[in-house]
């Protein structure tokens, strides 16, 4: 066969492609593998990615049987978890405070355990040359359960778009985690239709190329808005002018005024105490104000630093509920929902997380200091 005929095959054509997308998402994973804020969701994006370059193997078999076994049967791993890997990359993005946690790990250990029950003996026909053996019971429960992280990755997508403030993540929930979301639903849906059938080279080229658009366009977004920009990096802390002898007293800096949009929003929460309405939305709160949902979004996001409009609730409901604890005697649930929480649980969830304590640890801590004090 000679070097046009070998390019025109539809074998080396589609060999070519799978080629070009793997390097693609290679790209991916190196760029979120460099040092940079927020590394347990780097990695899980990393993971995603990785898993997504063994579902390439994984998909021809005349690729995945010349892998070393041990490399093989990582590949397989990552293959039959990749809807797993899509759901942690989901949460990892949309959710500041992602962290690797034992329940995680252990949905995506229990998929992987799944996939490898239910497809490990086609490796084991892949090596031997013997056509693949059939078991529909464990591959149609595999098949569920990937439909079901697939859901639970556009569940992560769209479940905090309303309260998300930072415009750039809003873009990826929007078009591009979206975009994956609905893509894996459609590819998942195709497979399951066509298998067992010989479906010839053009639809795995088809779902290839979907890959690999997705991937080209995750790669133009990072060159065109900084990966840190959408994982979210702390604010810098401001650096300090050097100190000069001074031949007479510097005359007092007036603070910049207060635009009115920012002085009607702190009046409205320290003031009017808005965030004590129990269900409070962020387009709730712009009505109010007479302002718009994006405006109010800048406004929260850029001049107060949040990056999550439930953290800006949380600090004003939660500030008030720790210096009432400390000083009232009514029941942390009556403090709690006239605070603007609807049950108990969210109210101690939060306030952990924000004090290291529960609110009955606070108050008792409060009740003890107060006794110090008087004796």
């Amino acid at each position: 066969m000679t070097g046009a005929e070998l390019l025109a095959s539809p074998w080396t054509a589609e060999l070519l492609l799978r080629g070009a997308v793997g390097a693609v998402l290679s790209f991916h994973v190196v760029h979120l593998l460099l040092p940079g804020p927020r590394p347990s969701a780097r990695i899980a994006l990393a993971l995603f990615s990785v898993s997504l370059i063994a579902y390439l193997f994984c998909q021809r078999k005349e690729l995945f049987v010349v892998l070393p076994h041990t490399l093989a049967w990582v590949a397989l791993a990552l293959c039959v978890s990749a809807t797993a890997w899509l759901w942690l990359a989901a949460r990892a993005l949309f959710d500041d405070r992602f962290a690797f946690t034992a329940p995680l790990l252990g949905a995506a250990l229990g998929m992987i355990a799944l996939g490898l029950t239910a497809h490990h003996a086609n490796l084991q026909a892949a090596w031997a040359g013997e056509p693949a053996p059939q078991s529909p019971s464990l591959e149609r429960w595999h098949a569920l359960a990937m439909l079901g992280f697939t859901a639970a990755a556009l569940w992560e997508v769209a479940r905090g778009w309303r309260d998300d403030l930072v415009e750039p993540r809003r873009v990826v929930r929007r078009w591009v985690a979206l975009g994956i979301g609905l893509y894996a639903s459609v590819a998942l849906i195709v497979e399951l239709a066509v298998r067992g059938r010989d479906v010839g080279a053009l639809l795995p080229a088809l779902h290839v190329i979907g890959i690999g658009t997705i991937a080209f366009g995750l790669a133009l977004l990072v060159a065109r808005r900084s990966l840190q920009s959408i994982l979210g990096v702390p604010s810098p802390e401001p650096t300090p002018a050097p100190v000069r002898e001074a031949t007479a007293p510097a005359a007092p800096v007036p603070a910049p005024p207060m635009s009115p949009a920012l002085a009607a929003l702190q009046s409205a929460m320290q003031e009017q105490h808005l965030y004590r309405q129990e269900g409070l939305t962020l387009a709730t709160l712009a009505a109010t104000l007479h302002l718009g949902e994006a405006a109010l979004r800048s406004l929260i996001n850029q001049q107060l630093g949040y990056r999550n409009f439930n953290d800006f609730l949380h600090r004003y409901r939660l500030e008030e509920a720790a210096a009432r604890l400390a000083h009232e005697d009514l029941p942390i649930l009556t403090i709690a929902l006239e605070c603007g929480y609807g049950s108990i649980g969210p109210f101690n969830r939060a306030f952990r997380q924000r004090f290291g304590m529960t609110p009955t640890e606070h108050r008792a801590g409060a009740r003890m200091e107060r006794q110090r004090l008087a004796t």
